[in-house]
């Protein structure tokens, strides 16, 4: 199977779980870029409210995703759902052929519909690498 490891982070845990995954899969981690600022508090905010509204970014992909089979994308969890700059990718992207691994500080993310697999990464789980080799044990 042709995968491609794709990422968006703010804080860099999305990138660390990317980068790992790529690993494991001799892959390189892609790293999706939007045209926003982040930052602070006001980012935060700014954020939430982009993910909750579904509202879509700008987005730079530094690789061609044709010619992968199927998708491994790492997104952090904001407001409930996947960073706008991943919500826009995914909006072009055939979701069956996605495999959606979501980081967050407590919850999961509830829309699951559509994906190939959905892995939730949850830090107050603490068990981050046990979740990162059951996911690439189901790919290999």
């Amino acid at each position: 199977m042709n995968y491609k490891v794709i990422y968006f982070t703010r804080t860099g845990n999305s990138r660390r779980v990317a980068e790992k995954i790529a690993d494991k899969l001799s892959l390189q981690a892609i790293e999706i870029t939007d045209n926003m600022s982040w930052q602070g508090i006001s980012g935060f905010i700014r954020g939430g409210y982009y993910a909750s509204r579904n509202k879509d970014v700008e987005i730079k992909i530094p690789d061609n995703l044709d010619g992968s089979e199927e998708l491994i994308v790492v997104t952090p969890l904001w407001a409930g759902k996947a960073a706008p700059a991943v919500s826009t990718l995914l909006k072009t992207k055939a979701l069956e052929k996605v495999h959606l691994v979501v980081t967050s500080g407590g919850t999961i993310i509830k829309d699951r519909s559509g994906y190939k697999s959905v892995w939730d990464i949850v830090k107050k789980n603490n068990d981050e690498d046990v979740v990162i080799s059951d996911f690439v044990n189901t790919l290999v």
